[in-house]
């Protein structure tokens, strides 16, 4: 899964990812947007549930529910019908949220 992260001609952070990745570029986007905190709630979930301190974990936001368990990571779209629920690695999904943050971080708009 490649990512990539820009500022659309508003300003607004964005993520864009070619194929089923595209789940993970628009949860950022709509669930965690500019909210480096919401983000790390996230990186910290994804702690707990990595070293056992908790069995599983599940956000719902904006458009989607993220769900963590010792298995990995499933996102599932809440808006659209037809959306099949899009798993990954925790490792997969602790990339994309640190790098989500990092480009929040660098644009000095959180």
């Amino acid at each position: 899964m490649k990512l990539e992260f820009y500022r659309d001609a508003e300003g607004e952070a964005r993520a864009r990812c070619k194929g089923r990745g595209r789940a993970v570029a628009g949860f950022l986007e709509s669930d965690l947007q500019e909210s480096a905190a919401a983000a790390q709630e996230i990186l910290r979930a994804l702690d707990e549930v990595e070293s056992g301190r908790r069995a599983s974990w599940e956000r719902t936001g904006n458009s989607h529910t993220l769900t963590l368990s010792p298995e990995g990571a499933t996102i599932q779209n809440e808006v659209a019908e037809d959306a099949r629920p899009y798993h990954l690695s925790l490792p997969a999904l602790r990339q994309a949220v640190a790098g989500w943050v990092s480009f929040l971080e660098e644009g000095g708009k959180t």
